[in-house]
């Protein structure tokens, strides 16, 4: 799909088969108290969880469970509308749904013998849960008889998507379940005009300029309010023609480079100028929401905070992922995906991987996408979203050329390297770091921690 500068459209949701088939959002909602849904259209309750290895219930119907981050917001309220659809179709099998964060609790619940028989888990974080025997190998279900053959997989999901359900060899754990990009860009149309800036920006070089643009109005004005984070500075990297690793193992970094220098030197002089307003955590939005900031860099699925900063107060247009000098835009995708446990019994083994193919099926995929602002896993999914993005514009400027999407890297000691990372990169960014000496020692750091020599 081809995506071009949109203005932020907050009308109602397209309503496709799978929206009339969840209904009304389940009463049960789950919550940080690990509440459970219940399926109300065939008066079955929710199970107790405490101990997932019980056999298929009397009355003909397999019980699993389902543990998903998610705790609150539109995220929440659509995972309990995908689960109460999947059993209001799926009379054999009843999936009971509470909120935990797999990531950090699955493998303790797992050497209790609590764990579910599915999992959400931050996709990162997969090789713990191999090391930990707490997964099951899902290859031989996917090439089963209630798998996806070759031309499906080529259907339902972009490569880069696929590939990073892969391995390791042969294996395959994890099944897609939600991405989302890490560059997109809001802008304030109100402020954009009065600097003469009457088109979005497309490029790098035109976010600079416009920036700039929007500055030079004087007073409280600036033209970008950043918290900043690796990720966008490595698209920014990749974007203009640079690498982030020196391996396909991706464990060494590159960022002592031609590319990576002149887009940390330029970000530096930015900020010097003042044109760029360097903060922390949340207060982008907050600053963006007083109305006297240009735009902002955000993910995807922070488009709705950043519209509630707004509230309202001037137009909210959105661009998606600019251009460098590289032939496609690049972006950082992330999200999570679905495991099974390596608990319960055959039959609820063959359940989970029912729920599981179902969570990842297009029609679910378009439905979660169109009231979170996720990612289409793939073409399929892209296909039946394309009247809904033509209606809410803001949502299709998330969406960027597949073939230029970056993910995550599959290693526990990848987030340690990060902080490390941004501590020089801070320091380069503030002027307190000549800008070769901090991209040097982004690479030591970077690779020291990846290699598991150093650890926070």
């Amino acid at each position: 799909m081809k995506v071009k500068s949109v203005g932020l459209a907050v009308s109602a949701l397209a309503m496709t088969a799978l929206v009339a088939g969840c209904g009304t959002q389940a009463a049960t909602s789950a919550n940080s108290s690990n509440s459970a849904a219940t399926n109300t259209s065939s008066n079955k309750t929710a199970t107790n969880t405490s101990n997932t290895t019980s056999s298929t219930t009397t009355s003909g119907v397999t019980d699993i469970t389902f543990w998903v981050g998610h705790p609150s917001g539109a995220l929440h309220k659509a995972i309990l509308a995908e689960v109460k659809h999947f059993n209001d179709t799926h009379p054999t099998i009843h999936v009971d749904v509470k909120i935990v964060h797999v990531t950090n609790k699955g493998i303790p619940a797992f050497i209790a013998h609590k764990a579910p028989n599915v999992g959400e888990i931050e996709t990162a974080s997969i090789k713990k849960f191999i090391n930990a025997g707490a997964v099951v190998n899902l290859a031989p279900y996917v090439s089963g008889s209630n798998g996806l053959s070759a031309s499906q997989i080529k259907e339902l999901y972009y490569p880069s998507v696929w590939k990073d359900m892969q391995g390791p060899g042969s294996a395959q754990y994890l099944m897609p379940l939600e991405k989302k990009s890490a560059v997109v860009i809001y802008y304030n149309e109100t402020l954009f005009k009065k600097a003469g800036i009457h088109s979005a920006p497309q490029t790098w070089n035109q976010v600079f300029d416009d920036i700039q643009k929007i500055t030079a109005l004087g007073g409280k004005i600036h033209g970008w309010a950043w918290t900043p984070l690796l990720r966008e500075f490595f698209v920014m990297v990749k974007d203009y023609g640079g690498h982030i690793y020196k391996n396909s193992e991706h464990t060494k970094f590159d960022m002592d480079s031609p590319q990576a220098t002149q887009v940390l030197t330029k970000l530096r002089s930015l900020v010097a100028g003042g044109d760029v307003i360097v903060g922390k955590k949340y207060e982008y939005q907050q600053d963006f929401g007083t109305g006297d900031i240009g735009l902002l860099v955000d993910a995807s699925a922070g488009w709705t905070y950043d519209y509630g900063s707004v509230g309202g107060k001037f137009p909210m247009l959105a661009t998606p992922a600019p251009r460098g000098t590289a032939p496609i835009p690049y972006n950082w995708i992330n999200g999570g995906s679905l495991i099974m446990f390596n608990t319960g019994t055959t039959a609820q083994k063959n359940a989970a991987w029912t729920f599981m193919k179902w969570m990842s099926s297009p029609d679910n995929n378009a439905y979660w996408n169109e009231h979170t602002n996720y990612l289409p896993l793939g073409p399929a999914a892209d296909a039946k979203m394309a009247s809904f993005y033509q209606t809410n514009k803001a949502y299709a400027a998330s969406f960027s050329d597949p073939a230029g999407w970056i993910m995550k890297p599959r290693s526990n000691r990848y987030s340690e390297a990060q902080t490390a990372m941004t501590n020089d990169f801070l320091e380069a960014l503030n002027g307190q770091m000549p800008v070769t000496q901090a991209l040097q020692m982004m690479d030591k750091v970077g690779d020291k921690y990846m290699s598991g020599n150093e650890r926070l």
